[in-house]
């Protein structure tokens, strides 16, 4: 019985010792970084049997970092609409209620402070906000600021387009189709490519008017402003049919190039 208590109090004394020598060899970090900062965007989403479940989209962005001033600051941008993440969905998409995700140092601890939102869920980001970041050692602490510039705007005319067309140039008509994707530039423009010569870097901006005429400018490959619209043709919105008539020209050799296209939302 004496030998059978030596030997579990050898085999404890043994263990004991095991784990106090790996335990002096472990780092202890003083690192307090941000490494990396990510947004998301969740919805409620619906399937063919009516079970609702929830849906995350993770916005694409550009984090830049500067350790000397403590900064985070993110550049996001809104990926593009899907069969299920609808344009509809994107436009709800802002600043004022989105959930945000950080990296830091190993071990370290991050917390808000000064009314920031706690990460993982959603949260006000739209005016810059401070958190705390402490280090493994729990001494090593800093005040990270986070600035999230304002997300691109999707105003109403965003969106996927037939588009079909006639170019007259000098050397000979020809007509043109395809799908184009109409992006936004502020609330009420949208650029696209320049009747069928986008390979070559041409584009368009379309400007909405309040009584839904719109303004066409045009751009070459190096985005030097060329050309004009047709004068007397129409250049018209029908928010009825989702459809852009547009009637533009520039000059070339040998005269104008003359492009009457119309482009109606898909």
């Amino acid at each position: 019985m004496k030998r059978l208590i030596y030997l579990l109090f050898f085999a404890t004394i043994t263990m004991t010792s095991c784990i106090d020598a790996g335990l002096d060899d472990l780092p202890i970090y003083d690192e307090a970084e941000i490494t990396d900062f990510d947004l998301e965007h969740r919805y409620v989403t619906t399937n063919a049997n009516g079970v609702e479940r929830m849906t995350v989209v993770t916005l694409n962005a550009d984090v830049e970092i500067s350790e000397e001033t403590n900064t985070v600051t993110v550049t996001a941008s809104i990926p593009a609409p899907t069969t299920q993440f609808t344009q509809d969905e994107r436009r709800k998409i802002t600043l004022e209620s989105i959930t945000a995700y950080a990296k830091v140092s190993p071990a370290a601890k991050m917390e808000p402070i000064d009314g920031a939102p706690v990460l993982g869920k959603p949260g006000d980001f739209s005016v810059e906000r401070s958190y705390r970041v402490t280090a493994a050692d729990g001494k090593t602490s800093k005040v990270w600021t986070i600035k999230i510039n304002p997300l691109p705007v999707i105003n109403n005319y965003e969106g996927s387009y037939t588009s079909a067309g006639r170019f007259v140039h000098p050397n000979g008509p020809r007509d043109f189709e395809g799908d184009k994707y109409l992006s936004s530039v502020d609330a009420t423009t949208i650029s696209t490519t320049h009747s069928d010569l986008g390979a070559h870097g041409y584009k368009i901006n379309v400007t909405v008017n309040s009584d839904n005429t719109v303004v066409v400018t045009q751009f070459n490959g190096d985005g030097t402003e060329i050309g004009e619209m047709v004068p007397g043709e129409e250049n018209s919105y029908n928010p009825s049919s989702k459809t852009f008539t547009l009637n533009y020209r520039y000059s070339g050799g040998g005269g104008y190039r003359v492009i009457s296209e119309t482009l109606k939302l898909k």
